[in-house]
């Protein structure tokens, strides 16, 4: 991949500085942020991200509308999608999935990528365009068009461990997740110990959304023995489980909560 590199930070100046009448097209694995990214950056300016799957959708009609007859012409037309702003204000559609998308689904994307026009319908003035694909072996794609390609600037997105670190913070995600990530941030993505190309799409691996889920599952609890080294593996992969809980028997550290909820109980850890 050729494409230039930006992380978090990076493109949010990249978006300051691109005209809303350009698209942006970015490239990177499942389950780095985004979607989250942008829904936090657009909001910020009173705009509205409406995420399409193109992937899940199975006819243009879920693009562009239904087709009715128009009484007074006679003819045709297509009524407006539930997401369509029939309110006039910009929106940034956020195309997921692009290369997942039925070639005629791509198709359609075509007009609304030059013409910002969907079955004849313009967007609102200042709307933008933003699509996402995945790369790599372990997925199922579908082949761009070099015609559909050149309507987007390209950005592979990147996102660095210390500013998922730093959203983990503020997203109070359990301590023992972030200090294990913080120890070793290889695994924050991958399975570091995995060949390139045996992913054979049904074994698990760990990913940014995979660890906030670990954190969700153990935040209440001190002990993370029998059920929960299932439970953790089954949303990183065995592998980083292992890492992880491996990790937090070596620290024995009490997160904050644990101590607050039941410092009698743990006073003699912490004076031991």
């Amino acid at each position: 991949m050729a494409n230039i590199k930006a992380n978090i930070t990076e493109l949010r100046q990249l978006l300051d500085i691109t005209p809303a009448g350009h698209n942006l097209m970015l490239v990177g694995n499942h389950g780095i942020g985004k979607s989250e990214i942008l829904t936090s950056y657009f909001s910020q300016k009173g705009m509205t991200v409406v995420a399409l799957f193109l992937g899940q959708m199975s006819d243009p009609g879920d693009l562009i509308g239904l087709p009715r007859k128009n009484e007074q012409t006679g003819k045709t037309d297509f009524m407006p999608p539930y997401w369509f702003p029939v309110d006039g204000k910009p929106v940034v559609l956020f195309l997921d999935e692009l290369n997942r998308a039925r070639p005629e689904i791509l198709q359609t994307i075509m007009d609304l990528a030059l013409n910002r026009r969907l079955a004849g319908r313009a967007l609102p003035e200042g709307s933008r365009v933003i699509a996402a694909v995945n790369e790599g072996d372990q997925y199922q794609l579908t082949d761009l068009d070099p015609a559909l390609v050149s309507r987007f600037n390209i950005v592979q997105f990147v996102p660095t461990a210390q500013e998922w670190l730093l959203w983990a913070k503020k997203a109070e995600l359990d301590q023992r997740v972030i200090d294990f990530i913080q120890e070793d941030p290889i695994w924050l993505d991958k399975n570091p110990d995995a060949r390139e190309g045996a992913d054979t799409g049904l074994d698990k691996t760990p990913d940014r959304r995979a660890w906030k889920r670990v954190s969700d599952i153990i935040k209440l609890h001190h002990q993370l023995g029998g059920v929960f080294s299932k439970a953790i593996s089954s949303i990183v992969g065995v592998k980083a489980a292992a890492a992880f809980l491996s990790s937090v028997s070596s620290r024995k550290i009490l997160s904050g909560r644990e101590v607050l909820s039941a410092f009698e109980k743990h006073r003699s850890t912490r004076e031991g």
